[in-house]
């Protein structure tokens, strides 16, 4: 029998990481770099200082969100690329450190993700995660991958993880903050979390293949009250079941790469 690892907020003991940000230096080519101080409209340069990247998405019209720990210590935020491949300068409205997000506004027309009233979404629902993961290994494109909602993380000791479900759609750092995306296109979470199979590998002798962490949908809609970009939650239908590419199609438009970097 295998015990349970308990964490300390979310990280404790290296069980989980965040399937968040990739700190990437001056050597590689995540993403496009362009001479320092540029318009708010062109790719931030490389600097010797590593940016953080992830993923977000569009909630609203202007307004994207994101994981907050990947502007954490950074001063600015870029969103990109546009349809006409230009990176624009994004505005901090509103963070959550516990519920880890950040709200951004940002001068985007671009289509918004609806997101999914939590209480008609069941276990064993299909999913997808769509986002940017290791930009530096996989190429700076979004990638879709497919699995379903596994079950939710609770802990008796610790009301909070009843704030995250587990899904299995594949990802990697880089895909924090991006959705996760119900059969039907409403969001039902954000990327936030992954068990750190080597760790757990190590001390118990079995690896755990694609156990992420998403953050539910119902604290999301908390989270954007009183914001400009509040939403109404929409109802799950689970009458319809579009295919990945479906999915992709509709959705990849109002996905998004987020860098935070210091000035």
């Amino acid at each position: 029998m295998l015990k349970p690892i308990l964490i300390a907020g979310l990280i404790c003991a290296s069980a989980l990481m965040p399937a968040h940000t990739q700190e990437v230096g001056p050597g590689t080519n995540a993403a496009p770099a362009t001479p320092a101080s540029p318009p708010a409209q062109t790719a931030p340069p490389a600097q010797a200082a590593a940016n953080s990247f992830g993923s977000g998405f569009m909630v609203a019209p202007g307004y994207l969100l994101t994981a907050q720990h990947l502007l954490e210590g950074k001063e600015l935020a870029f969103v990109g690329p546009n349809a006409q491949r230009k990176w624009l300068k994004a505005r901090v409205i509103k963070t959550h450190a516990n519920l880890d997000l950040a709200l951004l506004q940002v001068p985007l027309d671009s289509p918004v993700l609806p997101l999914a009233d939590w209480k008609d979404v069941p276990i064993g629902l299909e999913v997808f995660a769509i986002g940017y993961p290791l930009p530096a290994y996989q190429g700076f494109s979004k990638k879709i991958t497919e699995g379903i909602i596994n079950g939710n993380r609770s802990n008796q000791e610790d009301l909070s993880q009843q704030r995250f479900f587990q899904f299995s759609a594949e990802v990697s750092k880089g895909n924090s903050g991006g959705p996760v995306i119900a059969s039907d296109g409403n969001v039902v979470g954000m990327v936030q979390r992954k068990l750190n199979a080597m760790s757990v590998a190590e001390r118990s002798q079995d690896l755990a293949v694609n156990v992420n962490y998403a953050l539910k949908s119902a604290l999301i809609l908390e989270f954007l009250k009183d914001t400009p970009a509040a939403a109404q939650a929409k109802p799950l239908n689970l009458q319809i079941n579009l295919r990945p590419m479906q999915i992709y199609k509709q959705s990849e438009s109002a996905v998004f790469f987020v860098i935070g970097r210091n000035a």
